[in-house]
């Protein structure tokens, strides 16, 4: 038989938040501050990431922008929680009821802008992978992810009040008509950017199961889209509730899951698994350019080779660079030049002008004549 618990001692603070029936800011608080860590440490893998290939993305900028965004929806949420959010109507007081919903309307504002800055970041993450072919898909899904961010801020803006902040129940009738139109293009643009590498990879010259590996990862983003729709469920109970403040905590909740989650998809780009599989140890990736070198002799093979680009190109217009598109292609020839049977390997190669005279293909000793360069 275990012991009765003894009392808590008189000079015992209360705990900051609290979590029972008629207050819900303890888990609020908790799950707020794991979509800070979520953010905070996406930002970091990727600041890692540079450091080690010595320059910055375009993508990179683009995740900077998205994890200040998302601090400052977190920072805002915060401060809605301890003016009352998560707690019954009847707990707010009347100085603070209406910072809490001026703050949670601005999070509100936020939790949509993050969330298309993380669909733009991925479709420019993409640009690095993609040919000159598939860049007008490319455009328009990056403009349909603009168009939508600033849609859904419009129409979440703009509300059926002078003070759209009051709007967050059943009082403004076209409030959750216009949540259901934005989950909605959410979820087709989620479609469409999980969907858009799928022709790239399947040309790509590597194995079945590289190429399985590669979009998996990439298919990461998948989750977005039941995180969205679970949302929408829950802005659903919090309208048609008459204690919206209290009511509202689980949409909050599965928003700041939400906007964690969509930061840290950003950092699949830095994966080891990621690197491994779609760049080689020069940082050059494969596309799905394919090449064909000649062959020697009037009964040997045309052998395809592996047509690579740099996927992290440094932007330094003082040392100009040979396109991979544009090298030569040079086919090495291991084994005596009389020989009959030949080994022919075609590498692509993509050298600057002033170390191009510096490359030497291969260790020649002062007495081997065992490899030359056709």
């Amino acid at each position: 038989m275990s012991a009765p618990s003894s009392p808590p001692l008189p000079e015992t603070a209360p705990p900051l938040a609290a979590d029972n029936d008629n207050d819900h800011s303890g888990l609020l608080v908790v799950v707020t501050s794991l979509a800070l860590f979520l953010a905070l440490a996406s930002l970091s893998i990727r600041a890692f990431a540079a450091s080690k290939r010595s320059f910055m993305l375009n993508d990179d900028y683009v995740l900077f922008t998205v994890v200040i965004c998302a601090c400052v929806q977190v920072s805002v949420t915060l401060a809605s929680i301890h003016y009352g959010w998560g707690k019954t109507w009847h707990m707010v007081s009347d100085t603070e009821s209406i910072p809490m919903l001026k703050t949670m309307y601005v999070a509100d504002l936020f939790y949509v802008l993050v969330i298309g800055l993380s669909k733009i970041c991925s479709m420019i993450f993409y640009r690095n992978l993609a040919i000159r072919r598939s860049m007008r898909i490319n455009n328009l899904i990056l403009v349909g992810c603009s168009v939508w961010a600033v849609f859904a801020i419009v129409i979440l803006g703009a509300r059926c009040n002078n003070n759209p902040w009051k709007d967050i129940d059943n009082r403004c009738v076209g409030l959750l008509s216009r949540w259901k139109v934005i989950c909605a293009l959410d979820i087709v643009l989620e479609v469409f950017i999980i969907a858009y590498p799928i022709r790239i990879i399947y040309k790509v010259q590597i194995s079945p199961l590289k190429k399985v590996v590669v979009f998996t990862i990439l298919s990461c983003r998948i989750i977005l889209v039941p995180l969205s729709v679970i949302h929408l469920y829950f802005i659903q109970r919090q309208i048609q509730s008459s204690n919206p403040t209290l009511t509202g905590t689980h949409a909050t909740i599965v928003a700041q899951i939400h906007l964690g989650v969509s930061v840290l998809v950003l950092t699949v780009s830095s994966l080891k698994v990621f690197v491994a599989v779609y760049e080689d140890e020069e940082g050059l990736a494969y596309t799905e350019e394919a090449s064909k070198s000649p062959g020697i002799g009037d009964n040997s093979r045309q052998s395809k080779t592996k047509s690579c680009r740099w996927s992290r190109q440094t932007k330094e217009p003082s040392t100009p660079t040979t396109s991979c598109d544009d090298g030569t292609i040079i086919p090495l020839v291991s084994g005596a030049r009389g020989c009959g049977n030949t080994i022919v390997k075609s590498v692509r190669i993509s050298v600057t002008h002033e170390t191009r005279e510096n490359i030497e293909l291969g260790e020649r000793g002062p007495h081997s004549h065992s490899g030359s360069i056709v």
